[in-house]
């Protein structure tokens, strides 16, 4: 399963999510068919939250529409602690489960080390813009970038 990872420092906006794209189902014959695919989009920081992207048969229209299911956690319920937070906590009672084992942060410099010791090119982007056309490029065959869930 593909993955990728869009960062910079000059971003339009700090946001940091995870996003599962589905494939496109495959036509059954039941009449539903959406130009995008359904999503999972789970939002860390700087809030929480939950959405659902669905294709959907709705009881107001015609044929299937997008529709979202969202909840931010804040509105139900409250924040949890921040990743730091966690962190510090654990760090303070002695909880070394939320920290990397020596074996996991040797084995991250092996895969990495290649990496530092001939890294790829860099592409500058245009402050505020969403990255390089590079980016772009990088997620041919797969779809496309999606922007970030943001607050309404």
């Amino acid at each position: 399963m593909p993955f990728f990872i869009r960062t910079g420092k000059r971003l339009p906006t700090t946001q940091t999510e995870v996003r599962v794209v589905f494939k496109h189902p495959p036509r059954l014959g039941f009449g539903i068919a959406s130009s995008e695919p359904n999503q999972i989009v789970v939002k860390l920081d700087p809030s929480t939250g939950i959405r659902a992207i669905l294709a959907a048969h709705r009881a107001d229209a015609p044929g299937a529409s997008r529709i979202e299911l969202d909840m931010e956690f804040a509105g139900e319920g409250g924040e949890g602690a921040t990743p730091y937070e966690v962190l510090l906590h654990a760090a303070m009672v002695g909880d070394a489960t939320r920290f990397t084992r020596q074996d996991g942060i040797e084995e991250q410099w092996r895969i990495m080390q290649p990496l530092l010791d001939a890294p790829p090119p860099v592409h500058a982007y245009a402050p505020g813009s969403w990255g390089p056309e590079a980016a772009d490029k990088l997620v041919a065959g797969f779809g496309r970038w999606h922007g970030p869930w943001l607050a309404s």
